[in-house]
């Protein structure tokens, strides 16, 4: 996953989150500066060895129970309201399958990236959009249905549960609803047990549900700052952390789990599931911050267990079978029990429901209980999207599991017993069972990882009487060591020292030798050393500890690689911003052999690249001529025509090479607003924005975690810059603490300055102060940092009053008020969108310039046909019929689902939705189609969609208001990218490139120029800029693949025809794919799209079914390795 969320609360250095995670002391591992959520006195080692010792056993046994293994739940045909047709209410269907996946941003969830897995062999074929999975809702695949008897007993005794809910968030009950399971939705619904149907590797790849779960978490109240995904980590309120924390915890030990179970049985071990030591490390250990939210989950859980002791007490865990619920309410009370539970206070003390929702302002604290809700309940609900089923099950179990949590948290205690159903209950043990367990697999896969490196634990060895826990539990755990275990330790070398000096056994010289070595940070080597000799042989542990000073010193002595940026390592490049404009200079420069340094200040790599919707533009089939002219009308009378040839000259292969390099497919070509041909290309099922950031995220943050000639960090504010001896410092706050980078060369790719009203010193306002009220489509990042370091060191800057106005910004008809406005794609108007006054009338050519579409908007705002109040100042109509709805399924599915388009039906809907006159209205619509018919308008507009519309048809309306969308002005450049000083001479190694610079678009920039700004320039300099390190290529980031040197292995037999058909039955499974042979024998039975899938093509060449829901990398993936090669 992707894990495309921002990464709260990261360590300062990359550590092993598992052994944080079962050593470190709370002050280092969970501070309260992160959410403030957990206490000093209990700190993680309390609740690590509780869990290990107590809760983890316990659990087990309790989540075994009959009472606990069935879960009531819908899997067969649940309803998405998400990635649906525009007309998929009226056109039902048993396919699970979608249309594609929500876009993606920076290093954001990795755990399943793009185009990894699906979901597994299916007979079927594939459908006819592009399916993220191949599971029929209502089919058995995937999930053991199967039941004992007595768990069908169980199933008979239960009740229909029904609660009813109530909605006032004034009222004590307005929590109730925080959760409702399947039952309370009147739905088909099933019991299934948990035990037979493990949460593991399916295959499927749930990157863009995880993505629309993060994109969720987005609260907007009380500051104009847009917050979630794209916001910092200051900006977001508390409740919006205490939330992305639940959810991050819930993303960890799902993929846990996922890395546990990975390979089936029969691919690296017979008869049973292996792990993926490596994918655990990669998705899981390489990140802390991950632990920390897990662990903050497991904390949240345990507390609402610990409120709702006395329901659970006396609840009766009825499932017909007095023994079997006997046997129940005595785990559970042993659970109640616990010493955590019981002794801990503080730590469930340290986070309540009081420190949410604090705010003095009445209808805020309404506002913000009215958001945590919905954004949880819409969190909820994108479950029913998972097309997998057996992940399914798991993401509704979840789900419900922390809704659960959180209404009795957030509910008087008086109505926990009334207001809690038995899937509650069920949940919410479950979940607390699955974090429990994620938290020992984390210890035992980190073990075993290491064990598998040649890096075996230490043996165990008796502890002596009286020693501490946290001392005798650095045995055999092979992990970092924790803070309080050093302290302990270091504590013991310091006595032994004064001991030995106190007895002449030590000469001054050498006991300030060693005093030096312990308190500089002592080796583990020798705090264990002190374990076993401090005490009992203090001067035996002195003679050695200065033996191992002395070899310490000498290795001291022989010089270490130095990391790229440090001053005696400068890097060939400091790239400033981790939008597309940097990502493609840092991967140009990469495949050359340069070092990089990348800095952003984001907790991911994108931009606000990855919010360009309507495609990038390049002159692949069409003339350069054509889109120099484009390019040349839209820039005015500031037209540079040196930067606009380049820009031209090098779209072709510059956009080629982005396609090769991130793999992202660019089928898909249209003509937007400004443009006299087709030439803006976008992928057919997803924003091309999203694909190409993400894609290229992927690329860059492969090669960061490969080491070698590139570094990347995120989360880093950039403060200062200098050059000194021909080589440039750039100063980077990190964690709280101010770093220096080296570098020969400078790339400034920050972005422009549209979202810097509010900064102490504002561009924005200095340089276009009419434009203080507009709203914008802007993430909070664009500050202009970069346009201002360059020109207080003598950069020239240009067309800085140039800011281009979109005119199209969504207004959310819920908050229209709202500052950050949602973009509408420039392809809603491509596709036939129109525009409508107050009285239904068109009254601009909606495919003209930006400018010129925005000039109309204000004219006609001026003269009184802008919609009325309640609608914003400036708000006008959009209008897409059916057919231009169906062209742009993607967006309108989105922008549905957001709220943003609203579908009516026929001429009368549409009159009703806007309060038109109907007569008016159909009028604008024949003038249209007759306009459309003629090839021209009285606007001038002469392009035309092929297609009539209909009064009878449905409409997809918004409203929409000029937006503050990008700026034209910035640092100026050459054609090389080189920054010029304001008497236009270059200044040294400094390069600026994306919207940082200026003047490559003159007056107003040409829809789908961002972009391939972005590439062209980023491309050009990453190419151009000299190298002087002398490296060769990071076979991370080269577009071509080298080869992989490894023992030569044995030459696979071949089967014939005839040998193949032999293998065809249960317990002798052969299916060919991709003309390799593979035994699936065992994996038939584990396989989550149902085992039939696989026999459909047992003793037969089974590619064209398999390729029709796969790729051909999941056999490698999934660990699978051929028996021979068909003949």
């Amino acid at each position: 996953e992707p894990w495309i969320e921002p990464a709260m609360g990261c360590l300062a250095r990359p550590v092993l989150w598992a052994a944080l995670l079962v050593l470190t002391a709370s002050e280092s591992f969970l501070s309260n500066e992160d959410v403030g959520d957990t206490a000093q006195t209990c700190n993680v080692d309390t609740v690590q060895v509780a869990n290990l010792r107590q809760l983890h056993p316990i659990l087990h046994d309790l989540v075994n129970t009959t009472f606990f293994r069935l879960f009531r739940v819908n899997l067969r045909n649940p309803t998405c309201a998400y990635w649906k047709s525009p007309d998929a209410e009226e056109k039902p269907s048993s396919e699970g399958t979608c249309t594609g996946s929500v876009p993606t941003l920076g290093s954001k969830p990795a755990f399943m990236s793009k185009g990894g897995f699906s979901t597994g062999f299916s007979s079927r074929a594939a459908p006819p959009e592009p399916g993220c999975s191949v599971e029929a809702d209502g089919s058995s695949e995937g999930i053991d249905r199967k039941l004992t008897v007595q768990e069908k007993v169980a199933q008979l005794e239960r009740g229909n549960e029904t609660e009813e809910c109530e909605f006032e968030e004034d009222l004590p009950t307005y929590w109730v609803d925080m959760c409702s399971g399947d039952h309370a939705k009147g739905m088909s619904l099933e019991d299934v047990n948990l035990i037979k149907n493990p949460e593991r590797n399916t295959g499927y790849n749930g990157s863009h549900i995880w993505q629309a779960m993060y994109d969720e978490n987005c609260f907007e109240v009380g500051s104009s700052m847009p917050r979630g995904r794209f916001a910092s980590d200051a900006s977001m309120c508390y409740e919006e952390r205490v939330l992305y924390r639940l959810l991050s915890g819930w993303h960890a030990s799902t993929s846990i789990s996922i890395a546990k179970n990975f390979y089936a049985p029969g691919t690296k071990q017979k008869g049973q599931w292996a792990p993926n030591l490596e994918r655990f490390m990669k998705d899981i250990g390489d990140h802390p911050e991950r632990a920390k939210n897990l662990h903050f989950s497991f904390v949240v859980l345990l507390r609402a267990v610990r409120k709702a002791a006395p329901f659970l007490q006396s609840y009766a865990f009825h499932t017909g079978d007095d023994k079997e619920d006997r046997k129940t309410k005595m785990l559970m009370s042993r659970l109640l029990d616990s010493q955590l539970l019981s002794l801990c206070s503080p730590l469930f003390e340290a986070f309540d429901e009081t420190r949410l929702f604090r705010s003095s302002s009445t209808e805020q604290r309404s506002q913000l209980k009215r958001q945590f809700k919905s954004v949880f309940r819409n969190i909820t609900e994108l479950v029913d999207c998972v097309q997998c089923q057996r992940c399914r099950l798991h993401a509704k179990l979840f789900s419900l599991g922390l809704g659960t949590a959180l209404k009795i948290l957030l509910s008087p205690e008086d109505l926990i017993s009334t207001t809690t159903s038995r899937d509650d209950v069920v949940a919410l043990v479950n979940i607390l069972w699955k974090m429990s367990d994620s938290l020992e697999d984390v210890r035992l896969m980190t073990k075993q990882y290491y064990e598998n490196h040649n890096q075996k634990p230490k043996e165990e060895a008796p502890r002596p009487t009286g020693q501490s826990v946290a001392v005798a539990r650095l045995e055999g755990d092979n992990q970092p060591m924790p803070l309080s275990a050093r302290r302990e330790l270091l504590d013991l070398s310091l006595a032994a020292v004064r001991h030995s000096s106190s007895k002449g056994l030590l000469p001054s010289e050498a006991e300030e030798m060693l005093l030096r070595f312990l308190m500089s940070g002592a080796s583990e080597e020798v705090l264990l050393l002190a374990r076993h000799y401090a005490v009992d042989r203090p001067e035996t542990f002195c003679r050695l500890a200065l033996f191992s000073t002395e070899k310490e010193k000498a290795s001291a002595a022989v010089p270490h690689q130095e990391a790229y940026g440090s001053k005696q390592r400068p890097a060939d490049a400091i790239v400033i911003g981790g939008g597309l404009a940097g990502m493609s200079a840092s991967m140009a420069l990469l495949d050359r052999g340069g070092s990089v340094v990348m800095v952003e200040k984001q907790p991911y790599l994108g931009g606000n690249s990855g919010k360009a919707s309507s495609g990038i533009n390049a002159a692949l089939e069409t003339s350069v001529e054509s889109l120099v002219a484009d390019t040349t009308k839209s820039a005015g009378s500031l037209a540079r025509p040196e930067l606009i040839q380049r820009l031209a000259e090098d779209s072709a292969e510059a956009v080629s090479w982005l396609r090769d390099r991130t793999k992202v497919d660019l089928s898909l070509r249209s003509q937007l607003g400004g443009h006299s041909v087709k030439r803006t290309l976008r992928p057919s099922n997803a924003f091309v924005g999203a694909e190409l950031t993400f894609a290229a995220g992927q690329v860059l943050t492969k090669t960061a975690e490969q080491g070698g000639n590139f570094r990347l960090l995120l989360k880093s504010k950039w403060t200062a810059l200098s050059r000194s001896e021909e080589v440039w410092k750039v100063e980077v706050r990190i964690n709280g603490s101010t770093q220096v980078l080296y570098g020969h060369q400078v790339i400034i790719a920050t972005g422009g300055f549209g979202h810097d009203s509010k900064e102490t010193e504002s561009l924005l306002l200095k340089h276009r102060p009419d434009l203080a009220d507009f709203p914008t489509t802007l993430g909070p990042q664009t500050t202009g940092d970069g346009v201002k370091f360059a020109r207080d060191i003598g950069a020239g800057l240009v067309d800085m009053d140039r800011v281009q106005l979109h005119p199209t910004g969504f207004v959310d008809t819920k908050k229209p008020l709202e500052n950050t406005k949602t973009l509408c794609a420039e392809l809603l108007r491509g596709v036939g969108g129109l525009l409508l006054d107050r009285n239904g009338r068109r009254f601009t050519n909606e495919l003209g310039t930006r400018q010129a579409v925005v000039n109309a908007e204000l004219k006609a705002d001026k003269a009184g046909l802008s919609l009325p109040q309640p609608s914003p100042h400036r708000a006008f109509a959009l209008v897409l019929n059916s057919k231009a709805a169906k062209m742009a399924e993607r967006h309108v599915t989105l922008y549905s689902k957001k709220g943003l388009l609203t579908k009516v039906e026929g001429v009368e809907g549409l009159a009703q939705h806007f309060g038109y006159e109907v007569d008016i209205l159909k009028q604008s619509l024949r003038d249209y189609n007759d306009a459309a018919k003629s090839g021209s308008d009285v606007f001038g507009r002469t392009v035309f969609p092929d297609y009539t519309i209909e009064e009878t048809e449905d409409f997809y309306v918004g409203e929409v208001v000029p937006v503050i969308h990008y700026t034209m002005g910035g640092i100026a450049i050459n054609v090389e990218g080189q920054v010029l000083d304001k008497d236009q001479k270059t200044i040294p190694g400094l390069y600026a490139i994306g919207e940082a610079s200026g003047g490559v678009h003159g007056d107003n920039r040409l829809a789908g120029n961002s972009l391939l700004e972005c590439t062209v320039f980023g491309r050009h300099v990453g190419m151009a800029l000299p190298i002087r390190t002398g490296s060769t290529a990071s076979g991370a980031a080269s577009g071509a693949v080298s080869a992989v040197s490894s023992p030569a292995s044995e030459e696979l037999r071949k089967i014939t025809q005839e040998e193949l058909l032999k293998h065809r039955a249960d317990g002798d499974l052969w299916v060919a794919l991709y003309g390799q042979v593979y035994d699936m024998t065992e994996y038939v039975w584990e396989h989550p799209g149902g085992s039939q899938a696989i026999f459909d093509v047992g003793g037969q060449d089974g590619t064209v079914t398999f390729e029709a829901v796969h790729n051909k990398e999941l056999l490698e993936t999934m660990g699978f390795q051929p028996v021979g090669v068909l003949a």
